[in-house]
């Protein structure tokens, strides 16, 4: 059976999964009573699910229903689905996007260089933009500067750029975190100033201020791959975004 959430705590049990995080990192910046974000459990904590606007990201337990999985995501009228790579091949729906989840397992890093705390997020989405390629297309504005906005106010996200001469050259973008996990969504450097050290610094600078936590990151299928491994990140799973 599958039940609407009522507390925080009931969520746990996923907080240190990277869809959990981000169902978790979800609920703790805009709680459990607003109308475009629901959180349910599948009992038994064989599945956390949550509807944000129109996306479902699901988190699956052991001895999940797949079969009342599927038919209650359908019901929720949702458009989009995100969860790892088995259970959207269990629920059938058409892929739009995969790619890998990568964990880090490196140390600490100890040598920063300087580096912002949470940028603007006009100046974020301006560089993320500039970043755009075949298999990332950047987020309808308003609602990036909403959500993350709301997000970094709530303790639940997080940035950091780096500056040359006054302008934003480079950033690393956690979208969801937790006490004891957190997911970084981007990691851009302007087109005009790769091969500079500015991915690798704002990679840094982020993986020092998420100390502590296990962090992953959802990488895009053919997406800077070699970066990631030389960072110190490894494949833990695969992603995939499918529509309903």
């Amino acid at each position: 059976m599958i039940k609407l959430t009522e507390h925080m705590q009931s969520l746990l049990p996923f907080h240190k999964t990277v869809f959990g995080c981000r169902i978790l990192a979800t609920a703790q910046a805009y709680g459990l009573s607003e109308p475009f974000a629901r959180f349910w459990m599948q009992d038994e904590d064989r599945a956390a699910i949550c509807m944000l606007d129109d996306t479902v990201i699901l988190d699956v337990g052991a001895h999940a229903d797949y079969d009342e999985l599927k038919e209650f995501i359908r019901m929720t009228g949702a458009q989009r689905l995100l969860c790892d790579a088995e259970s959207a091949q269990k629920l059938g729906h058409p892929v739009v996007r995969r790619g890998k989840v990568m964990v880090y397992q490196g140390n600490s890093p100890s040598r920063l260089g300087d580096f912002e705390r949470n940028p603007g997020i006009r100046e974020l989405y301006a560089l993320i933009s500039e970043c755009a390629t075949e298999t990332f297309e950047p987020p309808e504005f308003e609602s990036f500067y909403m959500d993350l906005s709301h997000r970094i106010r709530h303790d639940a996200a997080a940035a950091v750029g780096m500056r040359f001469q006054g302008e934003l050259v480079s950033c690393a973008i956690c979208s969801a975190k937790t006490q004891d996990a957190a997911v970084l969504s981007a990691v851009c450097v302007h087109p005009e100033h790769r091969r500079r050290g500015y991915g690798h610094g704002a990679l840094s600078a982020m993986v020092y201020l998420m100390r502590g936590k296990k962090v992953y990151i959802l990488r895009a299928e053919k997406e800077n791959e070699a970066f990631y491994r030389s960072f110190g990140f490894a494949d833990c799973g695969e992603f995939v975004e499918s529509s309903i």
